[in-house]
């Protein structure tokens, strides 16, 4: 009897849990450094900018300024988050879930001046 209620509680440590891991593992966001070797607007776009505002200087340049949100997510964290689930028999779901949960998102913004042909110019951080 005893084996069995180990088993048991083995197979939902490992089954029933998990829920920080996969938060932990989520990746979101964009690095600086990858919006930093974007070349033309559009590939600032698909970084997943916002774009705040947008003015049109009177030489045709344009200068954008855009909020994106940091990157965040790691293999590394998520590994942290399984081990302590086994480690502790799933009881570090109680807590990890939480704190995965209110991690705040956090976001950088960028003023960015393009050329006439909406290449980047000028990036600087604000």
């Amino acid at each position: 009897m005893h084996k069995a209620a180990t088993l048991a509680l083995l197979g939902l440590t490992l089954f029933g849990t998990s829920c920080s891991v996969a938060m932990a593992a989520r990746k979101e966001g964009v690095s600086i450094d990858k919006v930093q070797t974007a070349r033309t607007r559009g590939q600032i776009l698909a970084c997943g900018a916002t774009v705040i505002s947008s003015d049109r200087m009177p030489t045709g340049e344009l200068v954008e300024v855009y909020q994106f949100q940091k990157e965040r997510g790691s293999a590394a964290r998520a590994l942290m988050h399984g081990l302590l689930d086994v480690s502790t028999f799933g009881i570090w779901e109680a807590v990890g879930t939480p704190i995965e949960a209110c991690d705040t998102r956090e976001y950088f913004t960028l003023r960015i001046y393009y050329n006439l042909d909406e290449t980047v110019n000028k990036v600087e951080l604000m």
